[in-house]
């Protein structure tokens, strides 16, 4: 099993907040591995997690860590940012077996939206009700992303999750194949704005068209009123 991310790190030999703060300061950010033959206390380097960490595949693969010259695969299990600067402080991983399925979310790939129907014939915009799914599949077959064709969809139609083609060996984890219990992932819907001005626009024919028959009856009335 390969995978496109790979990380150097090496063991952290101190713990605790302010080792941590140190840590930072040296542009390594602390982690841990879950799941091995024993937790590990892990240094890595910022610059390259900032930079692998900005492709959105990052967060739904296998990502390969050597850690003082052992090589061992993860997937990412938890993110912690800093709340105004946004960078990592924390990154937390789970060590996979190539045979073992797991269990991971797989992001939505959202394709045509201008060649739908809706959208194009009918004005109407897409709405992403859902952006990504869990899986179980084998770490070495997890996709980059679940394709949807949203090019048929019609206002106010929308596709589910029951709608979504899996590629080989990959389920849903949480039995998304039970149409009674489905769920919408996209829905195309008309802006609310242009249904308030038609709705306005049916008013006043209304209106007009009552208000036309109002004084067609008086006159009708006067004329009669008049002859007698």
């Amino acid at each position: 099993m390969t995978s496109q991310f790979s990380l150097i790190a090496k063991k952290r030999e101190n713990l605790g907040k302010r080792s941590s703060k140190r840590y930072r300061k040296e542009n390594l950010v602390p982690a841990e591995v879950y799941g091995a033959t024993e937790n590990q206390s892990i240094l890595i380097n910022s610059f390259e997690l900032t930079k692998q960490s900005k492709d959105p595949q990052f967060y739904s693969n296998v990502i390969d860590i050597t850690i003082d010259k052992s090589n061992i695969e993860v997937i990412l299990k938890d993110v912690q940012r800093d709340p105004q600067k946004s960078y990592i402080t924390h990154i937390d991983f789970l060590a996979v077996d190539k045979n073992k399925k797991i269990n991971v979310n797989v992001p939505f790939s959202f394709v045509n939206e201008e060649a739908c129907v809706g959208v194009k014939i009918s004005g109407g915009i897409i709405s992403h009700i859902m952006t990504e799914i869990e899986v179980s599949c084998l770490p070495g077959d997890i996709p980059e992303n679940l394709e949807v064709d949203v090019s048929e969809l019609d206002i106010n139609q929308s596709l589910h999750i029951t709608d979504v083609k899996l590629p080989e060996g990959v389920e849903f984890a949480h039995g998304g194949e039970d149409k009674e219990h489905d769920t919408a992932i996209v829905k195309c819907y008309k802006p609310a704005e242009e249904v308030v001005e038609e709705e306005v626009a049916e008013q006043t024919v209304e209106t007009t068209e009552a208000s036309a028959k109002e004084s067609s009856e008086e006159d009708s009335k006067e004329d009669k009123e008049a002859k007698d």
